[in-house]
């Protein structure tokens, strides 16, 4: 994002000029992945509808309360903006054949939630695995652990999201290169 809000424009970032083509000559140049798109799109639905009513239950039985119940529901917010990114919005740009220069501005924003994302999830699961190491090996902390300490653990993760998300380079998505184009599977 700090690429982005210094040079005013995807364009204008030095290795992401598109100018050579037209937007419709660009669209050309897809590869139109549509038995790798649905399938994303479908997951992707599916996981999102599964998790309003598990954390519909950590609330309404006050499970909240405990500290890593609290990761748990951080997690599972990054989760969620991940599986946007990952799966709803890469899906249809599969199905379309889309590459960076189509939509230039869209796929940097959408690349730079997906590396977020996924470094804040990995983040999210180390505190959630040292949070239950320290409550199962000393249990005379736990009360520390479920105090401010747990909101402390998510300023900090929520602080990681800002660093990555304005500090460090996009992954930029396109349908001619990708894991499935270097397998030959579709």
């Amino acid at each position: 994002m700090n690429r982005l809000l210094y040079y005013g424009s995807v364009e204008s970032i030095p290795f992401y000029n598109c100018s050579w083509k037209s937007q419709s000559e660009w669209l050309e140049t897809g590869l139109k992945r549509p038995l790798l798109g649905y399938p994303i799109t479908v997951f992707g639905v599916f996981i999102e509808l599964l998790y309003p009513p598990i954390l519909y239950i950590i609330f309404k039985t006050k499970l909240i309360r405990h500290a890593c119940y609290k990761i748990i529901v951080m997690l599972a917010l990054v989760d969620m903006t991940a599986t946007v990114c990952s799966c709803l919005i890469s899906g249809p740009l599969f199905i379309k054949g889309a590459v960076f220069c189509a939509y230039p501005e869209f796929i940097y924003v959408t690349g730079m939630f997906v590396l977020t994302t996924w470094c804040t999830s990995c983040a999210c699961t180390l505190l959630l695995f040292i949070n239950r190491i320290v409550f199962i090996t000393l249990p005379e902390y736990s009360h520390i652990i479920d105090g401010k300490l747990a909101y402390l653990s998510i300023f900090l993760i929520v602080i990681y999201f800002i660093f990555w998300f304005f500090f460090t380079p996009t992954k930029v998505e396109d349908s001619t290169m990708s894991v499935t184009n270097t397998m030959n599977i579709f």
